[in-house]
């Protein structure tokens, strides 16, 4: 028969929490040691993001994790504990009571919403972007107040093109390179003639009829998106409806490509402007006991764990706490039994593998090595649990080194 596996107790695990030790204790020293430890394993950069994991369950990553968030909080860094494991999520369990909405919710529903149309009361012109980027909609969003009417195009969530709709007419494409004696006026009623007949760009027109050249139109339509980006990143009033992009639109003007999102990105006034994103996760993340030091529990479990690790959404939720804490600590499952630990860890500074000693066998830790050094990913350093220091002879001096250091 099978024996039941037993459940893990929430409670009994708070007991192991360093909020609930002495300071000057053997067991908060440990950590310190930790965290000092961490702090000098690269000289290079400054270390700000780490997973923490174990090879099987039970080895006390959890417990490590937690404990190592609070000892950097008290080092006066805003932390986060970012809960991982939504397989099962036990340092969730631990630090927050009742059914909260966390990172689940986070990623599938509030960063998934699909909007069809809507205000600029709710949403910000950027939130609007990053939302279709996540989404990797192929869409138009148009957006308009009595001022301005821009569209804006994707393709599978990139951006393709920008349309500036009322663009003023001495901006106009055609008078522009009229103004810089690259069009004629004869030439500009012509290729505008044509556009009337076709759903091609005038820009696309132009280059094909071989009246201006690349180079020229290059640098003319290059200026025509920055005044785009900079006329509807300076939008805060209006209205927005998403639909089909039309068949044609978002096609490159001279053969070549132009990189909307990085000049988005360079010229948008207001780029991280995100007061719907800020929102929904200034929503998810709960504070805790200890001064410094939050969390964004787990959630509900999904059905689909790995992909959701995968997902662009985590990689942006990622690089947006980054920018939000001064340190992120993240705890996600062992690595035998899944993959999460080994999809995370690219997004952090290197991973932290924890171990209770003479609980796994070398070769499962082995295992683990070999699949990180496979994927070229950065074990930070080891933690090892348990150990039992009277039995390994260690007792003896570790007792007499710290109570002539403390004097207790």
């Amino acid at each position: 028969m099978f024996k039941k596996k037993k459940k893990r107790n929430p409670e009994a695990d708070k007991e192991n929490l360093l909020i609930s030790f002495p300071s000057r204790s053997r067991y908060a020293e440990a950590y310190r040691t930790l965290r000092t430890n961490l702090f000098f394993t690269s000289m290079e950069k400054e270390i700000g993001s780490v997973v923490i994991t174990s090879s099987v369950e039970k080895e006390g990553k959890t417990t490590t994790a937690t404990n190592l968030a609070y000892t950097i909080a008290q080092s006066n860094r805003k932390v986060l504990l970012l809960d991982c494991d939504l397989r099962r999520p036990h340092m969730t369990s631990m630090l927050v009571e009742g059914k909260e909405k966390g990172l689940t919710h986070l990623l599938n529903t509030d960063l998934g919403v699909r909007l069809n149309q809507g205000s600029l009361e709710s949403y910000s012109v950027a939130d609007l972007i990053q939302l279709t980027r996540l989404q990797q909609r192929t869409c138009c969003l148009d957006i308009e107040n009595p001022e301005t009417q821009v569209a804006i195009y994707f393709k599978k969530g990139r951006m393709k093109d920008i349309h500036w709709k009322n663009r003023p007419e001495s901006k106009k494409l055609a008078n522009t390179l009229i103004q810089e004696n690259q069009l004629t006026e004869k030439e500009a009623r012509l290729a505008l003639g044509h556009q009337k007949k076709s759903v091609q760009r005038l820009g696309a027109i132009l280059y094909s009829m071989g009246i201006v050249s690349k180079q020229e139109l290059s640098k003319a339509l290059s200026i025509h998106t920055i005044e785009a980006i900079r006329a509807v990143s300076a939008m805060r009033e209006g209205s927005f409806t998403v639909s089909s992009a039309p068949k044609g639109n978002g096609m490159p003007a001279t053969g070549e490509e132009l990189d909307f999102e990085k000049r988005y990105y360079e010229f948008a006034s207001n780029a991280g402007n995100l007061p719907y994103i800020d929102g929904v996760v200034e929503q998810a993340i709960k504070g805790t006991e200890a001064e410094n030091l939050f969390i964004l529990p787990a959630g509900s479990i999904p059905p689909n764990p790995s992909e959701l690790i995968n997902s662009k959404r985590m990689d942006f939720l990622v690089r947006y706490l980054k920018k939000r804490f001064d340190f992120l600590v993240i705890d996600t499952p062992p690595v035998m039994p899944a993959s999460d630990a080994v999809l995370m860890a690219p997004r952090t500074d290197g991973t932290i593998l924890v171990m209770r000693s003479g609980n796994t066998e070398r070769k499962i830790v082995q295992n683990v090595l070999d699949q990180y050094k496979s994927a070229k990913l950065p074990i930070l350093g080891a933690v090892l649990n348990d150990v039992n220091m009277k039995k390994e002879g260690y007792y003896q001096y570790y007792e007499k080194y710290y109570t002539s250091y403390y004097g207790n």
